[in-house]
């Protein structure tokens, strides 16, 4: 007998109670949802989901409006720590605590999953917080500076991914393929997803689309070109994707339900 499961991940731009992002949501169905800028969460999610809410840091380093949610049918179990061999890194990971919302996930019907809810900002690390510190093992070689992005890159090398499964959702700001054609030349999008290749980690809207496919419609000029959401699993989890595609289009986009598309990916265990 085969047990599905199904992994959404969203930004769902500042969604409060009432917004209709949440009907659209239900209607997806997910066992696990990782979603991004909410601002509430009405009763009838509540009725359906375990739930994990944080809110991220802001370049001061103050909780943010908003918050990121971890979203499980069934039960959120311990929080999973996400530490780096160099302290630096780990000071940083404590400061965007928020961004990186990292939990055990039991599903009712599906394995224990290790998910990683991430929401990396448009804006770098502090530079004076780095400041005199060698970076350089962390960050991009094509990239003056170091991202939220980075920092998880950095706790995953010292993480066994080859152990249980492995989910990483959301919005990588600065991470799509498109802005390494803007002047100025690459910025090291295209190297920070070869890095996670070679750490096991396959995206999986690209690996079922075999191509960049838009997630995001940039409010200026409603130009829809780039992938700035993504979804990584590790390999025991990629050889039992049977799926993967992004939300309607002219649901999301015509009901401004976000500015963001979903991501949904279905697995099977035998």
């Amino acid at each position: 007998m085969e047990t599905r499961f199904r992994v959404l991940t969203w930004n769902c731009r500042r969604a409060t109670q009432s917004s209709p992002a949440w009907n659209y949501l239900c209607e997806l169905a997910p066992d696990v949802a990782l979603l991004q800028e909410v601002n509430s969460i009405p009763l009838i999610v509540e009725k359906e989901f375990d739930i994990r809410y944080r809110r991220p840091s802001n370049k001061t380093g103050t909780p943010q409006r908003f918050g990121s949610a971890v979203l499980v049918r069934g039960t959120i179990g311990q929080e999973v720590l996400l530490q780096s061999t160099e302290d630096w890194v780990n000071a940083e990971l404590r400061h965007f605590a928020g961004n990186l919302l990292a939990v055990e996930a039991l599903l009712e019907r599906g394995p224990r999953l290790n998910v990683v809810n991430v929401y990396s900002p448009a804006w770098p690390v502090e530079k004076a917080r780095i400041a005199g510190v060698d970076v350089s093992s962390v960050k991009l070689t094509l990239n003056p500076d170091v991202w939220v992005a980075d920092l998880l890159w950095a706790s995953l090398r010292s993480i066994n991914l080859h152990q249980g499964f492995w989910v990483l959702g959301g919005d990588f700001f600065n991470l799509s393929e498109t802005f390494d054609a803007w002047r100025g030349g690459p910025r090291g999008n295209r190297e920070y997803l070869d890095r996670m290749a070679a750490l096991g980690m396959t995206e999986c809207l690209r690996k079922m689309k075999g191509q960049l496919t838009p997630t995001f419609k940039n409010p200026r000029g409603d130009s829809f070109i780039h992938q700035i959401d993504h979804l990584f699993v590790t390999d025991p989890l990629l050889s039992r994707l049977i799926s993967c595609d992004i939300g309607n289009p002219e649901r999301v986009f015509g009901e401004s339900l976000s500015d963001h598309l979903p991501i949904v990916a279905d697995f099977v265990l035998p």
